[in-house]
C-alpha cells in the first residue's frame, strides 16, 4: 500500500492526450488514493447543493441537463473503471471507446429523481475507490491500449476526479450562474 500511495500523475505519452483536460483539475500534493477519497467527499457536498428543480435545467437548447450531466459522469466512471480493471487483469485487447451523447440520450436521467441519481453516483464513486484500493503494486504499473491510444493504470485513477471536477466547474459557470442570478 505504501508504494501505491506514491503513485504519481502519469507523464505525457502514457495516456490519451485529451486526459490533460481533466488532469489539470487534480492536485498533485496528495497520494492518488487520498485524492480519490477527498474528491468523493467534496463532490458529494457540491452535487447535494443542487435541488430537484435545478437538476432538470439546461443552460442552453440542445445542452445536457444537470441530471444528464451527472448521469454522464456516473457512466464515464463505470467505463473507465472497467478499462482499469481490464488492464489490471492483463487484458491485451484494444479497449473500446463510447459515444457519450448516445449514452446520455439512453440514460433515462429525466425519468429518475435527483436523489436517486445522487445515490447511484455515490455508490459508483465509492466502488471506484474500493477498486483502486484493492490494486497491488504490479497492477498499478499495468499498461494497455484504448481506441484513443496507450494508457497506464494511474491515468485512470487521475482522470476520474478530474473529469468530475471539470463538469462541476461547467455546472457552476454555465448552469448555476444562470439559475441563481441575484
Amino acid at each position: 500500500m505504501d508504494s501505491v500511495m506514491k503513485i504519481l500523475k502519469p507523464s505525457a505519452g502514457t495516456y490519451p492526450a485529451y486526459y490533460d483536460t481533466y488532469f489539470k483539475w487534480v492536485d498533485e500534493g496528495e497520494s492518488i488514493l487520498e485524492i480519490i477519497q477527498h474528491h468523493l467527499q467534496d463532490a458529494l457536498e457540491f452535487w447535494h447543493t443542487i435541488n430537484e428543480e435545478e437538476a432538470g435545467f439546461r443552460y442552453e437548447e440542445g445542452k445536457w441537463s444537470i441530471k444528464e450531466l451527472l448521469s454522464h459522469i456516473t457512466d464515464t466512471e463505470r467505463i473507465f473503471v472497467f478499462r482499469a480493471l481490464s488492464i489490471s487483469r492483463k487484458e491485451d485487447k484494444l479497449l473500446p471507446g463510447f459515444d457519450q451523447d448516445a449514452y446520455v440520450e439512453a440514460s433515462g436521467a429525466h425519468q429518475r429523481s435527483w436523489s436517486e441519481l445522487l445515490l447511484e453516483y455515490q455508490h459508483v464513486k465509492q466502488a471506484s475507490y474500493d477498486f483502486f484500493v484493492s490494486l497491488n503494486e504490479e497492477q498499478w504499473q499495468a499498461h494497455g491500449a484504448s481506441e484513443s491510444g496507450p494508457v497506464n493504470m494511474a491515468a485512470f485513477a487521475y482522470v476520474l476526479p478530474g473529469h468530475d471536477a471539470h463538469h462541476q466547474n461547467i455546472v457552476k459557470e454555465r448552469y448555476l450562474a444562470k439559475l441563481r442570478k441575484p
